[in-house]
């Protein structure tokens, strides 16, 4: 009982803040509030409007602009010296891309990317160690990029990060398989690969090197095998995929989970987030396949997916209700493996 009092009352505000300072305690829970606005709104003029699609194959970095229209954004394509990538993160203050490069098992900084054109090659400006094996997911937390290992068993490796250097930070077992994680505050979610099991750690911002217990797991009902997630703690959505069977290109889905902080205490006991708690986008109008990463932006009312099995970059509008829907947006991106937004 004492586990899920200490994660009721810390969940929310945890993920509402951005703390600089990974040995500073955590602050009350009033702090936390207050703070919240200024965390959370980007000021408008620090706000973008591209999407950034890494691919495992085709050595491109695809960049969407949808400042005109998110039916029909223009694009760019950026020519990289390698071929295979995943996990990317747009860094706003930076005006920077890092980015898993899984041809040389290292991370790697793409610096200046407002000011690239179509067909522009870019060569890194930083290069990482080379600390992980099997790089997946990532996510950018406080100068900071945490990169998933996608070993048995898994592990986490956190790199600080700039425009010129990315020097090694530290290293977690997690022991099971993960292929995503996600960072709100001083909080990780993870997911456990080969599962429908989402996986949380309270005060990853604070862990040391070594051996990493998680705080919670849930599984999600219905969901097959999911492999991308992303959170928006404003709107307390959180969006995860599902890639039903690897070798079938067209049992995708995606599961958004509203009001999801009360959902997720609520499945402790039952360690399940049920189907009545989940809208689904699923069907063979959606072009959902292997969905293996997303991105959701509840200001434009908006999911980004990028879809492996199919090759896209898929866009769609934000449901309230499940369904068999087809995207608005649907794009050939080949290898596609993941996708970012800077707004």
């Amino acid at each position: 009982m004492k586990t899920i009092q200490l994660f009721a009352c810390g969940f929310l505000a945890l993920t509402l803040t951005n703390c600089q300072d990974e040995s500073e305690d955590a602050s009350t829970m009033d702090d936390y509030n207050s703070m919240a606005n200024k965390t959370l709104k980007m000021p408008e003029k620090m706000k973008g409007h591209s999407i950034y699609v890494s691919s495992n194959n085709s050595g491109k970095l695809s960049v969407f602009d949808i400042q005109e229209s998110l039916e029909m954004p223009s694009m760019k394509s950026l020519s990289l010296p390698y071929m295979d990538a995943d996990g990317v993160e747009y860094d706003v203050n930076r005006d920077a891309i890092y980015q898993v490069n899984r041809s040389d098992k290292a991370l790697v900084t793409l610096s200046h990317i407002s000011q690239t054109m179509d067909g522009d090659a870019i060569m890194p400006t930083a290069m990482g160690p080379s600390t992980f094996v099997n790089g997946r997911g990532s996510a950018l937390y406080d100068n900071k990029v945490v990169v998933v290992d996608d070993v048995t068993p898994g592990k986490l490796v956190s790199y600080h990060v700039n425009e010129d250097v990315i020097s090694d930070f530290r290293q977690y077992n997690v022991g099971f398989e993960v292929w995503d994680v996600h960072v709100n505050g001083k909080d990780l979610w993870a997911i456990e690969d080969v599962s429908s099991n989402l996986v949380y750690f309270k005060d990853f911002h604070n862990a040391k090197s070594g051996d990493l217990m998680y705080s919670a797991k849930v599984s999600i009902e219905g969901l097959i095998r999911t492999h991308g997630l992303d959170y928006d703690a404003m709107t307390d959505t959180m969006v995860l995929t599902d890639i039903g069977s690897a070798a079938v290109p067209d049992d995708g889905a995606l599961v958004i989970i509203n009001e999801f902080s009360n959902k997720f205490m609520a499945a402790m006991d039952s360690e399940m987030i049920p189907m009545e708690d989940q809208i689904r986008i699923e069907g063979d109008m959606t072009e959902l396949g292997n969905p293996v990463d997303v991105a959701v932006s509840p200001a434009k009312q908006a999911i980004f997916v990028a879809e492996r099995a199919q090759q896209k970059l898929l866009i769609f509008e934000m449901p309230v209700s499940s369904g068999n829907y087809a995207p608005i947006y649907s794009t050939s991106v080949p290898g596609a493996s993941s996708v970012t937004i800077d707004f």
